[in-house]
């Protein structure tokens, strides 16, 4: 057996699914890699044809991961070839090999059966309705649709559906070449170009967006998203949650509750009205289960995970309700033995806190 050759097509894979990740997400490679001196990290072409005029405007570099339709072997040097697609609801991209992706629509996927990794894309308006109505259910009810919170499973562009401008996206990071040449950052985002154009100019032409257009430009009406943001601030807070309930499914943890969305941990928290923590993304989690007369909590914080004592998940859920003023809804104790175990891990909550004792 050739363990090099076995090797080296572990690499390409893990490489593959990496940038398909960011690309399909618009957030940054993980683990990060630096900008390329010429290109996006990521170029996805519908044509083959288009190859040869995005790499002479310098949207494909060295460093930049190039995917072509075609067969191995039949695709030029330095691109990598796919089969299937990566933009089609129902589509099935390959590597040719052993790599396989599916692409499903928002609205079908709950009657879809997931075989493997899997993209959730919102395609048109009949899918943002039902987006929308999946993420207000989780807000009243608690509960979130079980497909998207499957580790296996990806939301295409999710700072976009919640109406945000992700500062690290854009077109250094991907892009998108359709059959007839033009180029935007997703397959449902606002065109920015052509094939032909720098990747300056399309940067240029990006800063100009507002209000996920570049995710969702050309499956959503002008001012949709706006209009949609407005109206449900808690928005970017569900699509962080759902983030979070992926992330600790994929470590065998299920069953969970979200702060905030339909319930509190806290007794009495809920009647209070306090509800600071879901207009603000970027605050810890807090989640929780309590089975076989057993309570488990914890907390995530960006890409930190935390187990947290019960006692201590209260303290923080109410932290983060108040917006730092949690006296009288848990003990004093409680609240300054949880802002010392913050402090030890260096979580800052951009909140008015109680000295750490």
């Amino acid at each position: 057996m050739d363990t090099t050759a076995l090797s080296d097509a572990d690499t390409a894979r893990r490489r593959l699914k990496r940038h398909l990740i960011s690309w399909a997400t618009g957030t940054p490679l993980d683990p990060p890699a630096p900008a390329p001196a010429t290109g996006t990290h990521t170029l996805v072409l519908a044509d083959a044809a288009h190859l040869a005029a995005a790499t002479a405007a310098g949207l494909a570099g060295p460093d930049t991961l190039v995917l072509v339709p075609g067969l191995p072997g039949e695709v030029p040097d330095g691109a990598a070839a796919y089969d299937g697609s990566l933009t089609e609801p129902g589509g099935e991209f390959s590597n040719g090999q052993d790599f396989f992706l599916q692409t499903h629509s928002y609205a079908a996927s709950p009657f879809m059966t997931v075989f493997g990794p899997t993209v959730v894309r919102v395609f048109d308006e009949h899918d943002h309705a039902a987006f929308l109505a999946d993420a207000d259910r989780a807000l009243t009810d608690g509960v979130f649709p079980e497909f998207l919170v499957t580790s296996s499973v990806l939301l295409a562009d999710p700072d976009a559906l919640g109406g945000g401008h992700d500062p690290a996206d854009g077109p250094a990071l991907r892009l998108y070449a359709d059959p007839d040449g033009r180029v935007s950052l997703s397959p449902t985002g606002a065109v920015l170009g052509t094939v032909d154009d720098t990747l300056d100019t399309l940067t240029a032409r990006h800063a100009d967006l507002t209000h996920g257009a570049a995710g969702t430009g050309r499956a959503l009406p002008p001012g949709t998203l706006a209009s949609t943001r407005a109206d449900r601030p808690h928005l970017p807070r569900y699509l962080a949650a759902v983030t979070a309930l992926r992330s600790l499914m994929a470590r065998g943890v299920t069953g969970l509750r979200v702060s905030g969305f339909g319930a509190r941990l806290t007794p009495g928290l809920a009647a209070t009205g306090a509800a600071a923590d879901l207009t603000d993304p970027g605050l810890p989690i807090v989640l929780h289960r309590a089975e076989e007369g057993r309570e488990e909590a914890y907390a995530v914080a960006g890409h930190r995970l935390f187990a947290l004592d019960v006692r201590a998940a209260r303290a923080l859920e109410c932290l983060l309700a108040t917006g730092g003023d949690a006296a009288g809804l848990v003990p004093a104790e409680d609240l300054a033995r949880t802002v010392a175990l913050l402090d030890r891990h260096g979580v800052d909550l951009r909140l008015p806190l109680p000295a750490a004792a």
